[in-house]
């Protein structure tokens, strides 16, 4: 969250040629806003319950090829080659969703420079203006930061130092899947017994 001046000039434009919005964009950039915000924050939440139903599908396989008894080796590599595309699904469900949090928050931000132009424009009695989106990084490491020197744990300590790298939460189920994408492909060429001396293809228990 970030404090708008007229002098920093990044959100609130004072050269900009509009001096005030009609009522109709107002409430129309309003509404917007709040939609915006509602995609964003449901985007987040599917992220989470698709993902959890990838990990928990590929468990049940993972767990059911470590103990089972390979007496069958054409099903524990049919179960690897099912793993291998769920994982790769996973991937792909992912970055979809990565994709379009990440065009509602560009959204969301400039959406919300258009309405504090306005406020600016049109309310004397508002001296500050606070930004919730916008892209200096260094303002949010101000905020955290500050909290975390006020924690009894300190603010060097490693947990500390770990919520200051900002991982990226959309993000972590994409490393996911593709790690299980990894896993799967080298159970795979596991339970695969490739032959040079012409070539053969035999099906083996892991």
């Amino acid at each position: 969250m970030g404090r708008q001046s007229q002098e920093q000039g990044e959100v609130i434009d004072a050269n900009q040629a509009i001096e005030k919005f009609p009522s109709g964009d107002v409430e129309a950039l309003k509404s917007l806003f709040k939609i915006a915000l509602e995609k964003r924050d449901f985007e987040i939440s599917q992220l989470v319950q698709r993902n959890n139903f990838f990990m928990i599908f590929q468990g049940v396989l993972f767990a059911g090829v470590m103990q089972s008894s390979h007496e069958k080796p054409l099903v524990t590599f049919l179960v690897c080659m099912a793993g291998l595309l769920i994982s790769l699904f996973q991937v792909g469900m992912a970055s979809g969703a990565k994709f379009w949090q990440e065009y509602w928050e560009e959204a969301l931000k400039k959406i919300e420079s258009r309405l504090l132009l306005h406020i600016h424009r049109s309310d004397d009695s508002r001296r500050e203006i606070w930004s919730l989106f916008h892209d200096r990084s260094e303002i949010y490491s101000e905020i955290v930061s500050r909290r975390l020197q006020n924690h009894k744990a300190g603010f060097l300590s490693p947990i500390s130092w770990l919520v200051m790298q900002r991982f990226s939460v959309s993000r972590i189920p994409i490393y996911v899947g593709l790690s299980f994408s990894v896993i799967w492909l080298v159970m795979i060429f596991a339970s695969v017994d490739f032959g040079f001396t012409g070539f053969y293809l035999n099906i083996k228990g892991l």
